[in-house]
């Protein structure tokens, strides 16, 4: 008997998790990765509901946060449940806005910490 694969579209591979993008394990503490320029206006850290709507938030660069829940997307990558410690307030943040260390360390121009 001949099977023929004709009939199945070839799917596209997820794209992968770039290899400097942090991972964090829940119950971890991390902080918030959105450095602004001197000088200039802060701007609220792009944030997502639990339906993937935009909302806004005072998050600020350095804020510590614990990791609540974390949720796959194979195109915009890792979103991560977050409660800020100072208030228990809670949000979706893309991995990108986080980091594991609270200073950007010199010569690091992605703020991503490694560790």
């Amino acid at each position: 008997m001949q099977f023929s694969h004709s009939h199945l579209r070839a799917s596209k591979p997820a794209p992968r998790r770039p290899k400097n993008a942090p991972v964090f394990c829940i119950g971890w503490h991390a902080f918030v990765n959105w450095p602004q320029p001197a000088g200039t206006t802060p701007r609220p850290v792009p944030m997502i509901d639990r339906a993937g709507a935009p909302i806004a938030n005072d998050l600020a660069d350095g804020q510590e946060v614990a990791i609540v829940a974390w949720r796959p997307h194979a195109r915009e990558g890792v979103a991560y449940q977050v409660r800020r410690s100072t208030d228990g307030s809670e949000w979706w943040i893309a991995v990108e806005y986080l980091r594991r260390l609270r200073e950007v360390p010199l010569g690091d121009p992605a703020g991503v910490a490694q560790g």
